[in-house]
């Protein structure tokens, strides 16, 4: 074993050829059984130079056990002991079930691979499930029984619960060897259960090279170094060196144990003994290779072929393996060589490297024609419809020039993909696909799909260089119209800078003769520009003209095109806005395409609450039944806007949390910053100041400065914490700002957001009566809500005389309307001028009211304020409610509320991403904060918080 030359069939020695892997980076460090696996001398059970690394390993367990769930990613460089220390973690799993997946650079194409060879063992108990997330697992993992598209989150949450459910009986580890190379949608689901494991007997335990490719964020990380000096040192002297050469290699290899390990088989005689010292700088990678190559020395030449299809196939079962040797004119006996040499194993069930980078090394050393050799004849036999997707791939990496049989193949393996929610996987398959193309036409076409589907995955930049390569392909119109939106929705998403608008808007013109609705569509990608710049006064005759091109392109009416018309006319100003708006209520039915919450926030701004939740809640209900998430990403914002622009700050925080955590999964910067600032602002009626700031913050490092339009929401949301906190000329400073932006952009719709009225009641209490006329004036005596405002601000002006008559008109206005926010500041405006008026019996009367609707609001700011003002007529207020929901954390708060409205444990954990077992645990610090013992009692506290039906 002490030669380094390959076999004759491998074409010669390691040391000339690439390192180069199809689909991953060459080495890694599993099989370390001879040197990081050793025992410590003296007979105990902790692997060489890792007791602080097992400590840390068994106390994991010892929590998950005891119900305290958890994750850890082992994370460090080739070879340097992580499978080690995950069989470390096997061997002293004492009662727990373990389930092991590794990853393979090949399968990293195929979505979900990995997380069915984790769970494969649990599959029995899908019933256990609930019958969305058994269906979806079925689908991702392309079992018989599931059904149709499944979106990838479903199958995220379904994992979650599965590994959380076989924990009840048995506690669960679960063991991710080389997890920079299972595949994305693998490994987004696996990291998705371990960032939510808390009250669950569950442990992940990653291990995962120190390179891109794995990002754990959210998941704490282990750095696995080499071994300390003192350890290294034994461990090469174990491998046959003298102290002083096994010194030397320590030093070069930083203590890494598999080079300590395989190295010293490649030295000669003097460098063993020390008598000469070690080339300096040591080629760890190829010196390892050689080593590794080293194993393989006078193997067989028909040996060495059948290794090369063993490396090209990656794990295998025999009789699949037996078929390809077939094919090759090979039995599977000729692999004995290869077994006696220790290079593979072979298994009732599958043939495997006895390390990953043995299978690498003969990967890399067999060469682009006999790896392509042995993709076509794994190809050949995989005949099977399940064997679908892997044979497209082996013949695509078998395939060096266009062709469109395999093209095709390809093509439906995206599709498959895309019912199966493995994103990324279909991303891969239709760009691979593109490139095997002949037409130029196809070609684009299938380069715009995966510009469409890298985009949902996240890849923005190179989604864009996608499509943007397939504009250089074609010149058909309805082609451009397809990925010229998306590029230009795509920046938007991403928080990059405005189109040229003269340029983009004039090839969208040079399109309408042909295209029209095509051309609209294209035109309508500039829409979004505008509004992000806050210029109503550029995007009102553009949504017009988008209006008369879709118009003419007959068939059935476009909605979005319409609405983006009334939005624009509606926030110009202009009368027909309104009655558009009701005229596109009819042409949203059957859209899935957030249409209707598009409509609704514009009934928002016109005050009809009505109208916009019947928009918003069918939508909302469609999105969940199919598990679209950027749908709920979209709506849910819209939803907390609706509720706390009516009072109902629960529901508004329900929904806006939810917004948020859906945002987060969705990972576009745009969709997570509104749904920041929305939650924001519902912090800041609530009167949680600091949270509701810390918000605003957050989703400023998210976009550029130009997005105006998230700009004023944040500064809205800041405005309204230093209202809530009667800091008026704190207040002032930001709503003038907002109005100043809506002056330049040619916002006249003062429902948009209801600045003008928090403007009048600030200056108003700042002593400003002419301002404050101005902007009542302003109000005029439109809306209800604005009549309200405009009542409420009048009887703060009026002489002392008339205060009675005053806030009791301001009251009457608001008779009917579902306003409690709104009654309760009135009442409490009433109080102060009552107490002021040293009419301190009364006062107290208007102020007892408005507390207990700020109570019930939940809005806890104006709370603390009414509690003052009773306090300052001579009586003590009652004292703050010590089970109120605002004593929860965030989570607490959202299970409680969800709780409130009849959701069960399960329901609530598909609900906001969480185990059943983790929501039980909340659940209990729930009851205790709130000093209750069932969930009836919760029931029955809450019931007055939930005002509506859930969304």
């Amino acid at each position: 074993m002490g030669g380094t030359a390959v076999p004759a069939a491998a074409g010669g020695t390691a040391a000339g050829r690439g390192t180069e892997v199809d689909g991953g980076t060459a080495f890694d460090d599993r099989g370390t059984t001879a040197g990081a696996g050793t025992v410590v001398d003296g007979g105990g059970d902790d692997l060489l130079g890792r007791a602080d690394e097992c400590r840390h390993l068994t106390g994991l367990l010892a929590d998950a056990v005891d119900g305290r769930g958890g994750a850890l990613v082992l994370r460090g460089a080739a070879g340097v002991g992580k499978t080690a220390l995950l069989d470390h973690c096997a061997a002293h799993a004492a009662g727990m079930r373990v389930l092991r997946a590794t990853g393979v650079p090949f399968e990293a194409e195929l979505p979900f691979s990995a997380l069915h060879e984790l769970v494969r063992p649990l599959l029995d108990r899908l019933d256990e499930l609930p019958a969305r997330q058994a269906d979806a697992l079925r689908t991702v993992l392309a079992i018989d029984g599931g059904s149709g598209t499944v979106n990838r989150l479903a199958a995220y949450v379904a994992t979650l619960t599965l590994l959380t459910t076989a924990a009840e009986r048995t506690p669960v580890l679960c063991l991710v060897d080389d997890a920079h190379w299972i595949d994305p949608a693998s490994a987004e689901a696996l990291l998705f259960t371990a960032r939510r494991l808390l009250a669950d007997r569950v442990a992940v335990v990653f291990a995962a090279r120190d390179v891109p490719g794995f990002e754990a964020r959210g998941v704490p990380e282990l750095p696995v170094a080499g071994l300390a000096p003192d350890a290294a040192v034994r461990l090469a002297m174990r491998a046959g060196l003298d102290r002083r050469a096994a010194t030397d290699l320590a030093a070069a290899t930083a203590g890494n144990p598999l080079a300590l390990i395989e190295l010293p088989a490649t030295l000669g005689e003097e460098h063993r003994h020390g008598w000469l010292p070690l080339d300096q700088p040591l080629v760890l990678a190829d010196r390892i290779r050689t080593s590794v190559l080293a194993h393989a020395h006078g193997l067989p030449e028909a040996t060495w072929r059948a290794l090369v299809v063993c490396a090209v196939a990656g794990t295998t079962g025999p009789t699949l393996l037996a078929q390809v040797l077939a094919v090759e004119g090979l039995h599977l006996d000729v692999l004995d060589p290869a077994v006696d040499a220790g290079l593979i194993r072979v298994a009732d069930r599958e043939v495997t490297f006895r390390h990953p980078l043995t299978r690498a090394a003969v990967h890399s050393v067999a060469g682009p024609g006999q790896r392509r050799a042995a993709h076509r004849a794994i190809a050949s036999v995989l005949t099977d419809a399940d064997a679908a997707d892997r044979r497209a791939w082996h013949l695509a990496a078998a395939t060096t020039a266009p062709d469109e049989r395999v093209a095709a193949l390809l093509a439906g393996s995206a599709e498959r993909a895309q019912r199966r929610g493995g994103v990324v996987a279909e991303a891969r398959a239709y760009e691979r696909s593109a490139r095997l193309t002949p037409d130029l036409d196809l070609r684009a076409s299938r380069l715009m799909s995966a510009t469409r589907v890298w985009a949902n995955a996240g890849a923005g930049r190179h989604a864009v260089a996608l499509g943007e390569e397939a504009l250089r392909l074609t010149s058909r119109v309805d082609l451009v119209c397809r990925v010229k939106p998306l590029l230009v929705h795509l920046a938007h998403q991403h928080g990059g800078a405005a189109v040229r608008d003269e340029t983009f808007l004039a090839e969208a013109e040079a399109y309408a003769g042909v295209d029209p609705l095509g051309a609209a569509k294209l035109m309508s990608a500039g829409v979004n520009q505008f509004w992000a710049r806050f210029d109503i006064t550029g995007m009102l005759p553009l949504c017009t003209r988008v209006a008369t091109l879709a118009a003419t392109a007959g068939g059935p009416p476009w909605p979005k095109g319409l609405i983006r018309l009334a939005a624009a006319q509606v926030l110009a100003g202009l009368p027909e806005g309104a009655a558009l708006a009701r005229e596109c209520v009819a042409v949203c039915a059957g859209h899935a395409d957030g249409s209707a919450a598009e409509l609704a926030e514009v009934f928002c701004w016109l005050d009809d609450q009505d109208a916009a939740r019947a928009l918003l809640a069918p939508e909302i209900e469609r999105a969940r039944a199919s598990d679209d998430m950027f749908l709920l990403a979209y709506a849910l914002p819209r939803l907390a806007e609706l509720e706390w622009r009516g009072g109902r700050l629960h529901d508004a925080y329900r929904a806006a949390t939810e917004a948020v955590r859906i945002a987060e999964q969705v990972a576009l910067p745009l969709l997570r910053a509104e749904a920041l600032a929305g939650l924001a602002v519902v912090e800041a009626l609530l009167g949680a100041e600091s949270r509701a700031l810390a918000r605003v913050e957050d989703a400023r490092r998210l976009l550029p400065a130009e997005f105006r339009e998230v700009e004023v929401r944040l500064r809205y949301a800041t405005a309204m914490t230093s209202v809530v906190a009667a800091r008026w000329s704190e207040a002032v400073t930001e709503l003038e700002w907002i109005r100043s932006a809506q002056r330049r952009g040619g916002m006249v719709e003062p429902g948009w957001l209801p600045v003008v009225g928090e403007l009048a009641q600030a200056y108003a209490r700042l002593g400003r009566p002419e301002r404050t006329a101005e902007l009542l004036a302003e109000l005029g005596d439109g809306r209800v809500a604005a009549r309200v405002v405009a009542a409420r601000v009048a009887a703060l002006l009026a002489p002392e005389p008339d205060l009675d008559e005053a806030f009791a008109a301001a009251l009457a206005r608001g008779d009917g309307a579902d306003a409690p926010l709104e009654r309760a500041r009135t009442l409490f405006d009433h109080g102060q001028r009552l107490r002021r008026a040293k009419r301190r019996r009364d006062a107290r009367v208007q102020l007892h009211a408005a507390l207990r609707l700020f109570e019930t609001a939940g809005a806890q700011g104006w709370a603390r304020r009414c509690r003052a003002e009773i306090d300052a007529t001579g009586r003590r207020a009652p004292a703050p409610d010590d089970r109120g929901v605002d004593r929860l954390t965030s989570q607490e708060r959202q299970i409680a509320l969800h709780v409130a409205d009849g959701l069960t444990n399960r329901e609530i954990a598909t609900r906001i991403f969480l185990s059943p077992k983790t929501v039980e645990y909340h659940l209990g610090n729930v009851y205790r904060k709130l000093q209750l013992r069932s969930r009836p009692e919760l029931i029955r506290h809450l019931a007055r918080l939930s005002s509506s039906e859930p969304g």
